[in-house]
């Protein structure tokens, strides 16, 4: 609702101008009224107005020199001139300032509610300018606070825009904090990464709600969707009133998207440029670390040292599980799987290593049965767990998608496919084609390879490169041999290549593989 002070020094004209048009049906009310100019400016200082209406001659203070004076303090107010006869240096001057209209009295109502609606149009169009802006403020903020946090900014550049963009450089305290929203299957939950700067922002507001003298929160989202927090203070405060913003923070994300949030506050630095030291241990502690149980919690860096693992200590019994995936034994493979990640801890997390190097040893396990394994919901699905209980449900996936595979009827196959594969197992390291293949199994090229995909169920080309894959795969884990000299033991002589396949089939990179399995 917007508001509107009618100016006047004659009683009959202020009543008339408020009766005159429905002013609710324009989504407008009459805030006040004043007699003159000088009474005018008075309730103008206490409460603003969108609109004034006034006359021209009135005593003390003239229509004109309201107008002067209220735009030098307030240039967005819009102004109607009301006048009891038409002059043209009045109307001259109105236009100079900016008025809407030069209304004569009486006022035509038609003429009025025209002016209005043509005011309607401009404060929407200004309104929209003003989300634009904001939004253009916060995105360039947004990234500006995402490279100070990776360290990707030069100083000089950084400390002109955190002049712009109102970030704290003069604070006697800066750390940083990380709330993980844990989404995905095995939380029943939609990832709300589209939304993320949206709850930054609301996360800031709360964050900032009855915060300890010279304190201020700024929260932004990362490239990795976690919603990073930057803390400041004028004084050593303590953690107590990060705990408490943090767990404000975290009560509302988890209500807004049925999400677990986990919230990581790193160790105080004494400048600003200590702040992307202090992200960079959050980050590489989320990233060591997988969470126990669906209960959210905050946890500190640094503050009782790292937890060990009971999973540090012991294997997989993997001749076990061999035979039991042999067997076909689900609910046995099901008790199996339960049992070794059974973690019976005081604490809400876990390292992150021994759980995966753990979880793959068993998914390769079960991946060995297939004839052309495929590791695409494998490794690509790795890098999006942060939770134990979703690492046992990704291995449980993976197995028993394998098991119900494996132990299903096996296809005969034809002499040629057989001597296909055959030449496949023994020949992958060098060139193959269906064009030379087919010249030694005397078949043409084109029949050989609607044969091999009627009865391999894929083309002749993916299986080769899902067998090297799989072949690379034991070779990155099991070995310390470079990821250039594995792509050419497994038939890839070109090494960007091979990272191109690797990725396509696996779903990460060689190098992304050998960090997510770290050897003991």
């Amino acid at each position: 609702m917007r508001n509107v002070l009618l100016v006047d020094d004659e009683p009959l004209i202020v009543q008339g101008m408020q009766s005159i048009i429905d002013w609710n049906a324009n989504n407008m009310q009459i805030a006040d009224t004043a007699r003159n100019g000088v009474e005018a400016l008075s309730k103008l200082e206490d409460s603003p107005v969108d609109l004034v209406i006034t006359d021209i001659m009135m005593p003390q203070m003239s229509g004109l020199e309201l107008i002067r004076e209220v735009k030098a303090r307030s240039p967005f107010t819009k102004f109607i001139i009301l006048s009891g006869y038409e002059e043209f240096n009045y109307v001259r001057e109105g236009i100079t300032l900016g008025v809407e209209n030069y209304l004569l009295k009486p006022v035509n109502i038609d003429e009025l509610e025209a002016t209005i609606k043509h005011m309607q149009h401009d404060w929407e169009r200004e309104e929209i300018r003003q989300i634009q802006m904001d939004q253009s403020w916060r995105i360039l903020r947004n990234n500006i606070l995402q490279r100070w946090a990776n360290a990707t900014i030069d100083a000089k550049e950084f400390r002109e825009r955190a002049l712009l963009l109102e970030i704290p450089m003069t604070k006697s305290s800066y750390n940083a904090a990380a709330l993980r929203i844990v989404t995905g299957p095995d939380h029943g939950v939609n990832d709300p990464q589209l939304y993320r700067p949206k709850i930054a922002e609301q996360c800031e507001i709360i964050g900032n709600e009855q915060l300890p003298d010279g304190c201020e929160i700024i929260c932004f989202p990362d490239q990795e969707g976690d919603i990073i927090v930057l803390f400041t203070s004028s004084s050593l405060e303590g953690e107590e009133w990060q705990h408490k913003a943090l767990h404000g923070m975290k009560q509302w994300i988890a209500a807004d998207t049925g999400a677990s949030i986990w919230g990581v506050i790193g160790q105080a630095e004494q400048t600003y440029l200590g702040f992307p030291l202090s992200c960079s241990k959050v980050k590489q502690w989320l990233q060591n670390h997988l969470f126990i149980g669906s209960e959210t919690s905050i946890v500190t860096t640094g503050s009782d040292g790292e937890p060990v693992s009971f999973l540090e200590k012991r294997e997989p019994a993997m001749e076990q599980f061999h035979k039991l995936l042999r067997d076909g034994e689900s609910l046995e493979v099901n008790r199996f799987i339960d049992q070794f990640f059974d973690v019976q801890a005081m604490d809400s997390h876990v390292a992150r290593t021994p759980c995966f190097n753990s979880a793959i040893q068993l998914m390769l396990a079960a991946k060995d049965l297939e004839k052309t394994p495929d590791y695409g919901g494998v490794f690509g699905a790795l890098s999006r767990i942060h939770t134990l209980s979703g690492l046992k449900q990704l291995v449980k996936r993976v197995i028993h998608q394998t098991l119900d595979t494996y132990h299903t009827i096996e296809k005969d196959y034809s002499p040629h496919v057989l001597a296909v594969l055959d030449l496949v197992k023994n020949h992958y390291k060098e060139e193959l084609s269906l064009k030379t293949l087919s010249q030694k199994l005397d078949l043409h090229p084109n029949y050989l390879g609607q044969l091999f995909q009627q009865e391999a169920g894929t083309s002749f080309s993916d299986y080769v490169n899902q067998y090297r894959i799989e072949r690379a795969t034991h070779l990155l884990l099991y070995s310390d041999k470079r990821a250039g000299e594995v792509g050419a033991e497994v038939g890839y002589g070109d090494t960007s290549y091979f990272y191109r396949q690797f990725k396509k089939y696996a779903g990460v990179s060689p190098t992304e593989l050998r960090l997510m399995y770290m050897k003991k």
